[in-house]
């Protein structure tokens, strides 16, 4: 019970900061100037700095995760939780360009040539004159987000095949309030009209993948396994 408590404060408050932030993009944006509104996203901002944060807590919620399974020897779910776990570790480096504005490191030759930012990531990488970021951090991953926000549950409950899947390798669910949550950020997002909106995108997804890990729509029969 203490524990649902939490996870439900944690959750209350983790949703409160993104919406504000969002809100205050938004007033922002039309209420006081293009200028202030783009300082508030800019890089090395604190939208971006949110977004490193949150990314890197849901990469240690991970390898919880991870440390929990090797004592139980549960194989496939440690693989699946360490994928994730490298996964947000190396998005949240990369979201700071692995720290280079903050320690003034000076990007590669490869970088200075294909990054259309000058520095040291990959999700501003242009390859052949096609933008990474708009190809894998926007389209594709738009793709997978629908099919995992709007139908993973879905298939779970109708499929045997995908739940069998699912329990297998241990993958985390959204819960029902984390749908609405991502919803209601991605409308509120799409009234800015494409400006800079990719940095509050970040946010949201690396806010609601945090409360997802610590608390998946799956763990409750995670713990009666």
């Amino acid at each position: 019970m203490e524990t649902r408590k939490l996870l439900s404060v944690n959750e209350i408050v983790i949703t409160s900061v993104l919406f504000i932030s969002i809100l205050i993009a938004i007033y922002l944006r039309y209420f006081v100037s293009i200028e202030s509104y783009l300082e508030f996203v800019k890089e090395d901002g604190i939208v971006e700095y949110l977004t490193f944060f949150f990314l890197l807590l849901s990469s240690l919620v991970c390898l919880y995760r991870v440390n929990q399974y090797i004592k139980i020897k549960k194989g496939l779910w440690i693989l699946t939780w360490a994928i994730l776990a490298v996964m947000f570790f190396f998005a949240a480096g990369d979201e700071i360009s692995w720290g280079q504005r903050i320690f003034n490191i000076q990007s590669s030759e490869f970088f200075l040539e294909h990054n259309k930012q000058a520095e040291t990531n990959l999700h501003n990488l242009v390859v052949g004159g096609t933008s990474i970021n708009k190809l894998v951090f926007s389209q594709l991953m738009f793709a997978v987000l629908v099919i995992y926000f709007l139908f993973s549950r879905l298939m779970v409950s109708k499929t045997l095949f995908v739940r069998n899947l699912i329990n297998r390798f241990r993958i985390p669910l959204p819960k029902l309030f984390h749908i609405i949550v991502m919803g209601a950020a991605i409308l509120l997002i799409l009234t800015i009209q494409e400006i800079k909106d990719s940095e509050l995108n970040e946010l949201s997804f690396a806010m609601i993948f945090f409360l997802i890990f610590l608390n998946p729509a799956n763990l409750d029969q995670e713990k009666s396994d």
